[in-house]
Formats: C-alpha cells, sequence, structure tokens
C-alpha cells in the first residue's frame, strides 16, 4: 500500500507541475524618444501588466525618434526585429511602435485570433487620432483599452488583411495566459524518482557461474584457423562523396507577423 500512495503521489505533483500557469511578460514601455514622464511610464505601464495578465499575450511599446519614413517598410523592419527580440518569433505577443514617421502595431499568435481589419482600423484610428493631437497618454491608452476589449469581446475568424499567424508561430504558445514550462516538470520528475526508489531495497546482481557447479564443467579450448582472406574494394567518385541538400534563410526584410500601421508626421 506504501508503495502504491507513493507511485500515485509522484503522478499528482507531475500533473499538478506541468500545468502552472506561466504569466505572460509585460516588457514595459521603451521609451527612446522620450515621450512620457516617469510618473506616466509607471501608470501606463500598470495598465500594460494588467492587461498582459488578463489576455495572456506578451505586451510591449518602443517608441522613437528616428523618422522611419512614411511609407512603413523600415518601420516594419524594426517593429518585426524587435518583437522577435523581445519576445521571440513563436509567441502571442503584440508590439506598438510609435515613430515620429510611422506607427505600426505587429502580432502574432494567439492574439491574431482576436482581431480583423475591421477591429484593428477601430484600435489603430483611436490611436491615431490621439497621437496626432499630442496626446501621447492617451494614445497608449487606446492602445491598452482596444486589447482588452476585442479580448473580452472574442475571437473572430482569421483575417488575412491583418496577417496569417507566422510560419515560426508554435500553437503550444497561444494559450490565454496557460502556457506549460518544463523546469517544474523536471523538478517533478526527480521528485517522483526519489520517491519511489526509496520504497526499493536494490541489491547487486550475482556473477553468472553463482549457481554453477565447479566440478561438472568441462571447458574446451577451440581454435579458428582462417585459410583465405577475401577483401572486396569498391572505388567511390567524386561527384557521390559530395552530398547535397538545401537551407532556409530568413529576414526581416517585410512582414513576418500580422498587424498593420499608419503613416505621417504630427
Amino acid at each position: 500500500m506504501r508503495k502504491i500512495l507513493s507511485a500515485v503521489t509522484a503522478v499528482l505533483i507531475c500533473v499538478i507541475a506541468f500545468t502552472l500557469r506561466v504569466s505572460a511578460y509585460s516588457a514595459g514601455i521603451d521609451d527612446r524618444a522620450g515621450l512620457f514622464s516617469e510618473s506616466e511610464k509607471k501608470q501606463l505601464e500598470e495598465k500594460q501588466e494588467r492587461v498582459s495578465e488578463l489576455t495572456g499575450w506578451n505586451i510591449a511599446v518602443v517608441t522613437t525618434d528616428i523618422g522611419l519614413g512614411t511609407n512603413g517598410s523600415r518601420a516594419i523592419d524594426y517593429a518585426e526585429k524587435y518583437y522577435d527580440d523581445t519576445f521571440g518569433s513563436d509567441s502571442s505577443s503584440v508590439v506598438y511602435l510609435i515613430d515620429i514617421d510611422y506607427r505600426f502595431i505587429s502580432m502574432d499568435g494567439d492574439v491574431l485570433n482576436y482581431f480583423n481589419t475591421s477591429r484593428f482600423d477601430t484600435m489603430m484610428d483611436a490611436c491615431e487620432k490621439k497621437y496626432m493631437n499630442y496626446d501621447d497618454v492617451g494614445n497608449l491608452e487606446q492602445f491598452y483599452y482596444y486589447l482588452e476589449y476585442f479580448y473580452k469581446n472574442g475571437t473572430v475568424p482569421l483575417d488575412s488583411n491583418i496577417g496569417a499567424k507566422g510560419k515560426n508561430y508554435d500553437p503550444g504558445h497561444s494559450s490565454s495566459g496557460i502556457r506549460f514550462s518544463p523546469i517544474p516538470g523536471i523538478i517533478a520528475a526527480v521528485i517522483a524518482v526519489v520517491i519511489v526508489t526509496s520504497n526499493y531495497k536494490f541489491h547487486h546482481a550475482a556473477p553468472p557461474n553463482i549457481y554453477l557447479n565447479g566440478n561438472s564443467i568441462n571447458i574446451y579450448n577451440r581454435r579458428d584457423v582462417f585459410i583465405r582472406e577475401f577483401t572486396t574494394r569498391t572505388r567511390i567518385s567524386d561527384e557521390s562523396s559530395h552530398s547535397s541538400g538545401g537551407s532556409h534563410h530568413s529576414s526581416h526584410g517585410g512582414r513576418s507577423h500580422g498587424g498593420g500601421g499608419r503613416g505621417g508626421r504630427r
């Protein structure tokens, strides 16, 4: 009975450990353009963290005064790279890039299940209106508001205009706030092994001849004699000695995540 209880306990530990909640990552506001005061930044980051916890999405905001151009190509590359460097390309995340020339929102994973063209345009229109009126705090408040609002309104069919999930996206990371961490599982496995093995006494294996009677064994000396040796050699041509293969290369030249943006200086 003790062994059975130990085994059941070990299994329960593994189940609990593997289903631990891993909170989404709120990366805060990377205010490179200096748009916000410290108090404004703190207040906005608190909202960002709350929305991130609610939705299970990783969220980041980055502001720049580089002047990435009003056609959007450089802004997209910038936002995509920031997304990948901050959260990884296979995550459920959203990055809002605010540049003096262009504003772009990059999103992927589970986030795309909640945004179609209509929803995205509604959010972008509200953000741009605040931004063009020099209301930078209001711009981000609208951003956080619509992330939460559309999440609470449920999923929509995937919209190709916003962008299909990236080819590197891992569905295992898409659950809203529930993701699986290997570390608790490893710890649980070690605990389970210790619990189970502690209930067993291990003995050294007996030598193979322990049950044999030495007086009844006749050992013969056998010798194999090889008369001839034949060796076959096949020449391998230079052409067949080289293997061929393909390689995959991806870059930030173009959209690898979903999203969209608006250009124009205020």
